[in-house]
């Protein structure tokens, strides 16, 4: 048998407007670290055509600041402070693309709570999760959006789910 071409998921990018507020808000919703920040606003930034091509960019955006922060175990979040003459509004959960990422909890109330002492919005309370595939007693998500807009998804999955009556594959949180 031989090895899979691909190991996992590595990181997840995320544009926001001010790294160092961003890393802040990180540490203090989730206790993330700081692994290491590859250039600040004190560095020359990344820019022009061949940066632009190569992440597909808008022409003129200007990166002044890039970091690696870890939160707990999975994928480590690779911030860009990314400015330029047209940036949208973070996307909706009906538009195309990446629209969230998930982060695995065994306390969803207390993470939600601390998420929005940290200036992040919760869009609803934590509620059932409604999937005849993952419900169960206790287990539950929270949809909320970080100060710059960004969609993130509390979970808890204390209870079986019943999709592994229906695959051998397992998701992150139930590897065994």
């Amino acid at each position: 048998m031989t090895a899979p071409i691909v190991r996992g998921v590595n990181h997840i990018g995320i544009t926001v407007p001010d790294v160092e507020a961003a890393k802040s808000f990180l540490v203090e919703a989730f206790d993330a670290q700081v692994i290491y920040q590859s250039f600040g606003p004190h560095d020359p930034p990344r820019q022009g055509p061949e940066f632009e091509r190569a992440v597909n960019a808008f022409p003129g955006t200007v990166v002044r600041a890039q970091a690696m922060v870890k939160i707990g175990t999975g994928p480590d979040i690779e911030l860009f402070e990314m400015h330029g003459p047209e940036q949208a509004q973070p996307i909706r959960a009906s538009d195309f693309g990446i629209t969230h990422f998930a982060l695995y909890t065994d306390d969803i109330d207390a993470s939600v709570e601390r998420f929005e002492k940290a200036g992040g919005t919760p869009l609803t309370a934590p509620r059932s999760i409604p999937y005849e595939t993952e419900k169960g007693p206790g287990n539950k998500v929270c949809y909320c959006r970080m100060p710059w807009g960004t969609t993130v998804e509390f979970i808890t999955t204390p209870a079986r789910m019943d999709y592994r009556d229906q695959t051998d594959l397992r998701r992150w949180q139930d590897e065994d």
